[in-house]
């Protein structure tokens, strides 16, 4: 995806729910000045066509409405909703990838490697990966045609209990690393609290690139594992709230009303 066409969707998603209104009749109007000024109008058009933005009628005023449909919703928080993820009921079956592809073909290695952990799959040792569930990423990844997924060996197994299933997430992912990122979310998330106090929209602007950077670092970590196998101490939650409340207000202020 573009960098454009994500910022575009980034910025719908903390705008208020209720539909939108990005005409050309009235300038003054809060979304409509942001689009107008960041010459995307013609972007949301596109975002339509790829069935990002949906559009209807305004029954009082015939205006036209825009509004994320789920698809871009998902794509504008990086193609995994942590309120779902964290959510999900747990089938209290881990799933067990393993492959045996040799260090001579370091390439594919890597490549399968870097998709597991994409799909948010915990390393347990070099070539046994595990999750507690299939995501569509992961589907997609095991039905592959590609040669090293040709390779990948797929295992179900049962919870073993609390104590062991907390064994394999302190193994399988590192979430002192994840915690760490998600201070350096926190940090930002506060700063850019202060900022929406003044203002100025160009400050605005520059806090939520920012925080939008730190953020896509934290998430790609994050396995964003189900509430039953969360680590104590887990600062994703608290983050993810946080930032949910203000972005929304830094939203509005470049330009959401409607």
């Amino acid at each position: 995806m573009k960098a454009k066409t994500e910022l575009m969707l980034y910025r719908l998603l903390w705008l208020a729910e209720k539909p939108m209104r990005p005409t050309l009749r009235n300038l003054e109007d809060g979304f409509e000045a942001w689009a107008f000024r960041a010459g995307l109008l013609r972007q949301i058009r596109r975002l339509e066509a790829h069935g990002y933005v949906e559009t209807s009628a305004d029954p009082t005023t015939g205006s036209r409405l825009h509004r994320l449909t789920e698809a871009g919703r998902l794509a504008a928080l990086g193609g995994r909703d942590p309120e779902a993820a964290w959510s999900g009921k747990w089938d209290r079956k881990w799933r067990l990838f393993l492959f045996d592809i040799p260090e001579t073909e370091r390439s594919k290695r890597r490549k399968l490697t870097r998709a597991l952990a994409a799909a948010g799959c915990g390393c347990l040792q070099g070539s046994v990966w595990i999750a507690p569930r299939v995501c569509a990423s992961l589907e997609n990844l095991v039905a592959g045609d590609e040669p090293e997924c040709s390779q990948l060996l797929t295992l179900l197994a049962d919870s073993k209990g609390k104590c062991v299933d907390e064994r394999i997430v302190a193994a399988a992912w590192d979430f002192e690393a994840i915690n760490e990122l998600y201070r350096e979310v926190l940090a930002v998330l506060n700063r850019f609290s202060s900022i929406l106090e003044s203002g100025n929209r160009l400050a605005i602007e520059q806090g939520m690139a920012q925080e939008r950077t730190v953020w896509k670092a934290a998430f790609a970590l994050d396995p964003l594992l189900p509430r039953d196998l969360l680590p104590e101490g887990y600062l994703g939650l608290e983050v993810w709230k946080l930032r949910k409340a203000i972005l929304s207000r830094a939203a509005k202020q470049l330009g959401g009303g409607g």
